[in-house]
């Protein structure tokens, strides 16, 4: 076989493979704010006043890249807030209260059957008047997604930071509805 030939086979043989690869590693979708909201949280009592919600990137995220991420991280923490009704109302300036909720840290597998995602986020509630911190945590959750939950592994990835994400929001929600400010 001849140099010319032997790259042509080679060719024909690796472009099934390739798109074999592609095909089963994929792309997965941006998370949406629907896929992080929780169910409504059972909160010990109902706040008063109104509060403003902002959801900040990890110190070391790209700000480009995460602007999108936590504008959905921000939707889902509000609608959490107003299902729960852990305040009377959650206003998107001006509130009596600011809470600030940042993710510090996601760790995901790169690889694997189950996918378990591990996210902490550190969660500061101010009053807006003064600039007071009234309460203030660090939640650590983790989710695991199951090879039959989704086929493509950036999927399950997706999903397994999502489903630690909800939890995150469901544990941060249910501790400010318990916290006596």
């Amino acid at each position: 076989m001849n140099k010319n030939m032997l790259s042509l086979v080679r060719r024909v043989f690796l472009l099934p493979a390739v798109v074999a690869v592609a095909t089963l590693t994929g792309c997965a979708s941006q998370i949406t704010n629907q896929e992080l909201t929780p169910a409504p949280v059972a909160v010990a009592k109902q706040h008063a006043g109104s509060v403003t919600v902002t959801a900040l990137p990890a110190p070391n995220a790209d700000a480009a890249a995460a602007a999108a991420d936590m504008a959905e991280l921000r939707t889902a923490v509000s609608n959490a807030i107003t299902a729960s009704r852990a305040f009377a109302e959650v206003k998107g300036n001006g509130g009596d209260y600011q809470l600030t909720v940042q993710v510090f840290s996601v760790n995901s597998p790169a690889f694997g059957i189950s996918m378990t995602s591990k996210v902490e986020m550190g969660w500061t509630l101010k009053r807006a008047d003064t600039g007071a911190v009234v309460w203030q945590q660090s939640i650590n959750t983790e989710h695991t997604t199951g090879g039959g939950e989704a086929f493509v592994g950036a999927e399950r990835v997706k999903m397994s930071i999502a489903g630690a994400i909800k939890k995150n929001i469901a544990q941060g929600v249910e501790r400010i509805g318990a916290a006596a400010f």
